[in-house]
């Protein structure tokens, strides 16, 4: 084996294995911005639900989770406890 095939053999290795790196680091990227999507989603929720309104949700990914939520505050009961 000669030095120009021995260079471009060890070339092309260092290059896949670049790419797939590469790859994968973008995969986590997109995952990382879709949760913190998701975060930012149901934190709205949450701040829905503290300021007394009524939620629904029902929610399902394309990896087939499913998340469903259903709260309602009645504002009279929770004044009536307080008195």
């Amino acid at each position: 084996m000669d030095t120009t095939t021995a260079v471009i053999t060890i070339g092309s290795i260092i290059t896949v294995k670049a790419l797939a790196l590469w790859g994968l680091w973008l995969r986590l990227r997109w995952r990382a911005h879709r949760e913190q999507c998701r975060h930012d989603y149901l934190l709205g929720i949450a701040e829905k639900a503290a300021a007394g309104s009524r939620v629904e949700l029902d929610d399902q990914d394309r990896d087939g989770r499913r998340l469903r939520v259903s709260i309602s505050r009645d504002r009279g009961q929770r004044e009536d406890a307080a008195a």
